[in-house]
């Protein structure tokens, strides 16, 4: 299922909102999205993404590098950004090899995701799809949407800051 920037979804009773949306392309042209999620409790972060092989949602949060020891290789590859929106810190165009583990059960899951200047390790679980749904009308606590408004803002401000620090530098 794709989300929007801004949807609040239900995943397992718990409310979250996409504040971040990364598009990638594999080599073998194989599209997908994975979305940034603040949690509306504690405003942890969380990801998801769906799994096609799998046919369900992988949750994750980033962890430490400290693999579990019964995990087993299930998936690997690289894949590269083509596409951002919102609360994201990531680049255009940056590629990494990824590798997914899960443990016996196929219920836990760990990515390791290693680019050019960063190796980044999440740990989660697989979430069926009957458990993730949007939430029309749900209501969006202050510190999200205080969050979406600096992240607005910075959409509208990043570009004129960019273009004056190099009008002021080529000036030099």
């Amino acid at each position: 299922m794709k989300f929007n920037y801004g949807d609040t979804l239900r995943i397992r009773n718990e409310l979250y909102t996409i504040l971040g949306k990364i598009r990638y392309i594999d080599i073998h042209g194989a599209i997908w999205y994975k979305y940034k999620l603040v949690k509306h409790k504690n405003n942890a972060e969380f990801w998801v993404q769906w799994n096609k092989r799998r046919g369900a949602d992988q949750f994750t949060k980033l962890c430490g590098k400290v693999m579990p020891s019964d995990m087993n290789v299930v998936h690997h590859g690289y894949q590269m950004i083509i596409g951002t929106r919102g609360d994201v810190d990531v680049d255009i165009a940056a590629v990494a090899r990824y590798e997914e583990y899960e443990d016996a059960n196929g219920t836990h899951i760990f990515i390791v995701e290693k680019g050019v200047h960063a190796t980044e390790y999440s740990k989660g679980i697989y979430v069926d799809k009957e458990y993730v749904s949007i939430e029309s009308d749900a209501e969006i606590t202050k510190p999200i949407l205080d969050k979406m408004d600096t992240i607005k803002k910075m959409r509208f401000i990043g570009p004129i800051i960019w273009f004056l620090a190099n009008l002021l530098n080529n000036k030099r």
